[in-house]
């Protein structure tokens, strides 16, 4: 029973550490973070990165922790959570891998300028561009997945993880678009799209499976 359960939370924390790398897209993201730290000293780089990261950390913790809360407020059974945000997170896998709206990062990088936020740290690199709507509705999907306090550590640890993978990147964000170029950093983007849409159809086929258990 011990194995079971540990294979269980294993794979829950495998599916939340993919679903979470996918949907936040920290290389995705490097085209607006050397936008937008443009002019930043090679030693406030990091401090940068490292605010944003912790803001987008507290923001998708938060959502964790309240997520069985917000859903229960507004009446939102899980199985209906998890179908719809299903659907949404494979609307936006469909962008990402069109290269359209939020997720042409490259074009988006092209209209951002520092001196239009007070705190670029917090918006628009914590919000939207780590913890925007995808990743709040993935946490909360996976929120209603959650079986046990255990599992709401493993997912709490699956978004610190991801947020130290966004500060290595963003630290070294001008050494890797050097090293990818801005074709390898698109195709990537297209791959991870296609991955969060199986992810998002798996999402919706549990919440109906469990909406409706004579179907299983």
């Amino acid at each position: 029973m011990l194995a079971g359960f540990s294979d269980t939370t294993l794979s829950f924390f495998v599916t939340s550490l993919i679903s979470l790398f996918v949907i936040v897209d920290p290389t995705g993201n490097i085209f607006p973070f050397l936008a937008l730290s443009t002019g930043v000293g090679p030693g406030k780089v990091r401090a940068l990165a490292s605010r944003a990261c912790l803001y987008a950390f507290i923001i998708l913790a938060a959502f964790v922790a309240l997520g069985r809360l917000v859903l229960t407020f507004f009446g939102i059974s899980l199985p209906a959570f998890q179908i719809a945000g299903g659907l949404v997170l494979f609307r936006i896998a469909f962008d990402m891998m069109e290269g359209r709206g939020h997720f042409n990062r490259l074009d988006t990088s092209s209209s951002l300028t520092p001196g239009d936020y007070r705190d670029i740290a917090l918006i628009p690199l914590a919000m939207p561009l780590l913890s925007g709507p995808g990743a709040i509705s993935t946490v909360l999907v996976l929120t209603a997945r959650s079986k046990s306090l255990l599992d709401d550590a493993v997912l709490m640890a699956a978004v610190a993880l991801i947020m130290l993978l966004s500060f290595v990147l963003f630290s070294f964000a001008a050494r890797i678009m050097g090293f990818l170029k801005e074709s390898g950093l698109r195709l990537l983007t297209r791959l991870m799209g296609l991955i969060l849409a199986a992810l998002a159809v798996e999402f919706v086929i549990t919440g109906i499976r469990t909406a409706f258990p004579g179907l299983s």
